[in-house]
């Protein structure tokens, strides 16, 4: 496709806020000025969740941007997959009851020039389907996607979807050949064309960026692994560094234990949730505890014009008090507020002609946690100056190894717990034939 032939369009995208690369910039216009169905992919750090955002927050398309949790729908200020479609959780056969006909949002549908869906590593083929066939039926066009364009965004090397039982995983493979979004039978009647981002921003030496693409792919020599595993045994730093960690009941452990160690008064925060948030997938702690010394790490950008903390960043609590939180990052002390974060729903606007967001629920927490240690789910989409890789017992999931190698600023910023070896590094064969197979557009 030749991106020139655009011509002269006024700039809708234009800003002071990121940098529009040359990439940026045609892909910006291919998915403003096409109706193709587009995959926008890219390693760690290549600004896949950046772009999305700014085509969102500026397209004079009509569209609804979607997630397949809470915290990625939080991320993109859009709504869950789940919520939008009124599907069930859990597995979806595609039988007529499950894929309902939703005729309050009959003007939404009618009207959308494009689905938007963040964190596209994460659905499952049957979501998929599920998505296919109700567009189908609430659009009242039996072509793919009921002849809306698709955008969908993610790293597919990164963590897969989540798959409940191996019942599951047999019904997955036997109905769709595989668990991943692409596998949905849809995809055989779609050119899905594939823009790759491939200016890393995270990273800046090319040794370690280097290394990564290989853990990226498994392809790494016995001379990098032995680069890579001379970050072993290395003293760490008195600094904030926070622990990546494989379980739940890692990082529960490590944070507990580390907090109780600390004396003085123990404060609790306890969440305000009203509306229909939903339940159990929240963007902080719905019950927080915190003591003098803890250390947090921020869960939300500075809203703040100033930008003092990006989420991700490390601190240690200082002081507390009933409605503030006083917090050293980097050197600097902050007093943190509590924050608010809204899940949306659509509705569209007949005068304007627009597709319009609607607050359905809202969340309000200090916007921060408990970060001696987080899983290494939990760290995708982070950049951290110091990390310390803990494989415990080994790595066990498809992209888990690249996701936690992948999420220091600087190689002298990773330390290893353990060292890494050959089978800590996963890769889903299905993902390689993917890629290889896709239409580049650049």
């Amino acid at each position: 496709m030749d991106l020139i032939s655009f011509g002269q369009r006024p700039d809708i995208f234009a800003t002071n806020e990121i940098e529009i690369t040359p990439e940026f910039r045609r892909a910006l216009d291919l998915l403003e000025y096409t109706k193709e169905n587009i995959f926008i992919t890219g390693k760690a750090g290549t600004g896949k969740s950046t772009l999305l955002k700014h085509f969102c927050g500026n397209t004079g398309k009509k569209i609804v941007v979607l997630a397949p949790t809470g915290v990625a729908a939080l991320n993109v200020e859009g709504a869950t997959i789940h919520s939008f479609f009124q599907f069930h959780f859990g597995l979806l056969e595609g039988r007529n009851e499950e894929i309902k006909r939703l005729a309050r949002k009959s003007e939404i549908f009618h009207n959308l020039d494009a689905v938007v869906i963040d964190e596209i590593s994460m659905v499952r083929a049957d979501l998929m389907n599920a998505i296919d066939l109700s567009l189908r039926k609430n659009v009242g066009c039996d072509r793919p996607f009921g002849g809306k364009q698709l955008i969908v965004c993610g790293d597919l090397y990164q963590l897969p979807p989540v798959v409940a039982s191996d019942e599951e995983k047999n019904y997955l493979f036997d109905r769709y050949g595989g668990i991943y979004y692409f596998c949905a039978p849809v995809f055989r009647e779609i050119d899905l064309k594939k823009i790759v981002l491939n200016k890393i921003f995270r990273q800046t030496e090319d040794d370690y960026r280097n290394i990564l693409e290989k853990i990226r792919e498994n392809s790494l020599s016995p001379a990098d692994l032995e680069r890579l595993n001379s970050r072993c045994g290395i003293v760490q730093p008195s600094e904030p560094i926070v622990t990546l960690a494989t379980t739940n009941a890692i990082v529960e452990r490590i944070n507990t234990g580390k907090l109780n160690e600390l004396n003085g008064r123990e404060m609790v925060y306890d969440a305000l949730i009203s509306g229909d948030f939903g339940a159990g997938d929240y963007p902080a702690d719905k019950t927080l505890r915190l003591k003098k010394g803890a250390q947090i790490m921020m869960v939300k950008n500075d809203s703040g014009g100033e930008r003092r903390w990006a989420n991700g960043s490390l601190g240690v609590v200082k002081n507390f008090g009933a409605d503030y939180v006083e917090v050293d990052i980097n050197g600097a002390s902050y007093v943190v507020l509590s924050a608010e974060w809204q899940v949306f729903d659509y509705t569209y606007d007949r005068q304007r002609e627009k597709i319009e967001k609607r607050t359905r629920g809202v969340f309000r927490q200090f916007p921060l946690k408990l970060a001696w240690a987080v899983t290494i789910h939990k760290s995708q989409g982070k950049t951290f100056d110091r990390v310390i890789v803990d494989f415990g017992r080994g790595a066990f999931a498809h992209g888990q190894a690249y996701v936690a190698l992948s999420r220091a600023k600087t190689f002298d910023g990773l330390y290893l717990k353990t060292p890494v070896q050959y089978k800590d590094i996963i890769l889903d064969e299905d993902i390689k034939t993917f890629h290889g197979d896709k239409t580049e557009v650049f």
